[in-house]
Parts: C-alpha cells; structure tokens; sequence
C-alpha cells in the first residue's frame, strides 16, 4: 500500500558511505520496520538502528542521530523548506498506493462550486488526478501555495495551513484528501469554510461540522477555565520546527505585566504525566497547536493556546477565535 522509495533510500546512504543508519518512523509506519530495514541491508550493506521516540511530523526531525549514526532516513514526512538543511538527513515523503476517483462523483454532489483542495503529504501524489476529476464534475478548483514551512501546493500540517488561506478568498469550501480529522479541522478553523473529507482508507466522505462545533465548545471551556488562573505554565518544545521559544518569553512577560506569575518549561515531547508535579493554574502550550486539541483531556489543568491567550487577557474577542498557528 506504501511506496518507500527505497531504491533512492539506497542511493542516498551508499553515496554518504554511511556505516551506521538511524531511521525514524511516524507511528502509522512502524509496522513496517523491519521489512524496510531488511530490504535497505540488502542494497547497502549497512546498520541500521530506528529511532523510537514518538514522530510528529517534519518538525520532529531527531537530530540526536549525530551522536550515534553516519545519517537519517526521516520517513512520511515532506522536508520543511523552513528548517536549516542538514546534509545527512533524508525525508521520505512516503506515498499511499490507492484509487478514490470513483469517490469524486459522490463528494462532488456534497461540495460547492468553488472547492480549495488539500492534503498532507502522503496523498500529494494523487492531487493533480482528484482535481482533475473534481473539474470534470464542472467544480472549480483552487490548490494554495503555502509558507515557508509547506514544500507543496495544497499540502497542509496540523500546525500550518496557509497553503488553505492563500486561496479562502477564491472559494465557498474545501476537500481534504487524507485520513484523520485533525488536519481538515485545522483547515476549517483557519480559514472559517466548510470542509469536507474523502477519506481514501476508509473510502468514505464527511463533514466536519459537529467536530468542530464540538472542538469550539471545548476551547470555550478552556478559555473560561483559564480567566481563573493566577499562575501559568508556558509550555516550549525543543523539536526543531516547533520551538517557539521567543514567543514563549514574550508570553511570560506579558502575564507578569497583568500580575501573574508565569514558568517557562521546557521538553522535547510535552508530556502532562511530567507536569503533573508544577503547582501552576493552566498551561499555555506554544508547542504544535494540536496537543491543546487532542491532549486536553490528559492534562488535569487547562492547556490553551497563544491565541486562546489573548481571549483571556481581554486581547481578542471570543467572536475572533483564531486557530493557532505555526508560520513562517
């Protein structure tokens, strides 16, 4: 089903002649492991070692692989233009192998005539196809070019999606192609359209509406929670294209400027078990947007956003609610 350009892979460590490999692997890859790591011993010859703290993104790039290995192969992810090249890393940008054109009649009937279409980077390959079927359908289609930090045309990150912004103007709603949620959510958040997914794995179509009606509810409960807190946890990861650590001191200088405390802390994957032992009121996370989303049961107190932030100071209204976002 996955297509790991493992001829390439190959190419790329017997050019470095490297003798020791780390690899890392976002989570719904590691399956595949071994039979990648066979398959790249047998063309090159080399070790190879994997790299099992959990994978993000691209902004997770583990750059430890220095102390212990000749380079990376960085799996699943499209490299971010952003972030310094470094020459011993390789990005994968592992494709899925499906058909979901015979899917584009039945979402055509749910979309508008003017549609932005998007993905991540494991269905850019079918992008140009689905877009071409979808204006078959009589739609037009717009694909954004996003940031610094989006390698392609209608590529979005759960952090980032201003390659959906660079066309909202132009359109009445979008299409994400891909699985999961939290993407297409970061769409509709950013951009205030509707959004509708095709899904290729589970071959099936739906809107987002009740999630995000149900998300907004819950950063309400947040923000709300968060107006009683007099001591803040302003939370910084040390992953490469999340570390926003300007942003983090900015924060905590505004909050003693309105009289509350505030502790920088600071970890590669924000962890709610280690912070359980910080005697602090709410957290402000300017790690990826989506561990305020996703994680916000984990945490035994509020976790809000930069964005969020400003809603509690008095900063933003609520009717102005921002999604958080990573940009460059």
């Amino acid at each position: 089903m996955y297509d790991f350009h493992l001829a390439d892979v190959a190419a790329f460590i017997l050019e470095r002649q490297a003798k020791l490999v780390a690899l890392q692997f976002p989570e719904g890859l590691v399956t595949h492991v071994q039979e990648v790591i066979d398959e790249l011993q047998r063309r090159t010859g080399a070790s190879f070692v994997v790299l099992a703290d959990p994978c993000f993104g691209a902004c997770d790039v583990n750059l430890s692989y220095r102390e212990y290995a000749d380079a990376l192969i960085h799996f699943g992810h499209a490299e971010m233009p952003a972030l310094k090249a470094d020459h011993g890393v390789m990005f994968v940008e592992v494709s899925a192998d499906y058909d979901v054109i015979d899917l584009i009649p039945t979402a055509a009937e749910k979309l508008c005539a003017r549609v932005g279409l998007v993905t991540t980077a494991q269905h850019l390959n079918k992008l140009e196809a689905v877009k071409h079927s979808l204006e078959k359908q009589g739609k037009k289609v717009f694909v954004g070019i996003g940031d610094k930090r989006i390698r392609y045309p209608g590529q979005v990150l759960g952090c980032n999606a201003s390659a959906a912004t660079a066309v909202a103007s132009n359109v009445d709603c979008f299409l994400y192609v891909g699985s999961g949620d939290f993407h297409p959510l970061a769409v509709a958040l950013a951009t205030k359209k509707p959004v509708l997914v095709l899904d290729p794995f589970m071959r099936q179509i739906r809107g987002l509406e009740e999630l995000k009606e149900r998300i907004l509810r819950q950063r309400h409960g947040a923000i709300a929670q968060a107006k009683d807190a007099h001591f803040f946890g302003v939370l910084v990861s040390s992953k490469p294209g999340q570390r926003r650590s300007r942003l983090a001191h900015e924060l905590e200088g505004k909050l003693r400027l309105r009289g509350k405390k505030a502790l920088v802390l600071i970890e590669n994957n924000i962890d709610p078990e280690t912070l359980m032992g910080y005697d602090v009121d709410a957290f402000v996370s300017t790690a990826c947007p989506r561990l305020a989303i996703d994680d916000y049961l984990r945490f035994k107190k509020p976790i809000i956003t930069p964005k969020e932030l400003e809603i509690v100071l008095g900063e933003r209204d609520w009717k102005d609610y921002e999604f958080d976002s990573i940009l460059e």
